[in-house]
């Protein structure tokens, strides 16, 4: 994986007067085989799991184990230099996560699938960060092999915050996350994150139109907003 740009977008430039933290940035994942196997070695690492109580511990290993099986059996080993659709969003979710810890210091969340009760295809947000200021970060990944689908992740993340699916996923995220966190959440003190695949010429008009739509308007009200745009 390879860090093209990150940066700090001053909002005055787009003459949005915000105090919302906006961040850019564009990662190229060069070996998808390679990404596939350090997918496969996240999702079959245990060690979040042996780090809870025994009820919990108990309870979460049920939850992962059916949904490690169908990642990696149905999904995963099928992969080869060409990325499907439901490859991709775990491709795009994870490097996004890398991208975060490796430029601001992010601490990575297991992946979402793997504590919500649901096997596959969950209604919620795809991933979860905390930053070094002690706030979540909620995630939604997209992937098209053509297009950059930022409108539907801003979107998706949008609808998300309305029908309160970031509250509704505390409950188990406070095991996941530092407590400060999630009295920060609580107080309404959170970020999102739109990571997408990214396919087109020109990414600084991509990453431009994708700041300038109503979908990451809305969102400026919060505390940290992240476009990551993901080629493949």
């Amino acid at each position: 994986m390879q860090i093209i740009d990150a940066q700090k977008v001053d909002m005055s430039k787009f003459g949005v007067n915000t105090s919302c933290g906006v961040y850019l940035i564009h990662l190229k994942v060069l070996d998808i085989n390679s990404r596939a196997k350090e997918i496969i070695n996240m999702l079959t690492d245990r060690s979040w799991i042996h780090k809870l109580g025994v009820v919990d511990r108990k309870s979460y290993e049920a939850r992962a184990e059916q949904t490690i099986k169908k990642i990696v059996e149905d999904i995963l080993t099928k992969v080869d230099s060409k990325v499907t659709e439901d490859f991709g969003e775990y491709l795009v979710s994870d490097s996004a996560g890398n991208a975060l810890r490796d430029t601001h210091k992010h601490v990575k969340v297991v992946l979402a699938e793997l504590w919500k009760e649901q096997k596959t295809g969950n209604p919620g947000f795809d991933f979860h960060t905390e930053g070094p200021n002690e706030i979540i970060l909620f995630g939604e990944a997209k992937f098209k092999t053509s297009g950059s689908p930022y409108t539907i992740a801003l979107e998706q993340i949008v609808d998300f915050v309305q029908l309160k699916k970031d509250e509704m996923e505390l409950a188990d995220l406070q095991r996941l996350v530092s407590s400060n966190a999630v009295s920060n959440a609580v107080a309404n003190i959170k970020g999102y994150i739109a990571a997408f695949s990214l396919n087109a010429i020109n990414h600084v008009s991509i990453f431009e139109k994708a700041l300038k739509s109503d979908a990451a308007q809305k969102l400026l009200c919060h505390k940290e907003l992240y476009l990551i745009g993901v080629e493949i």
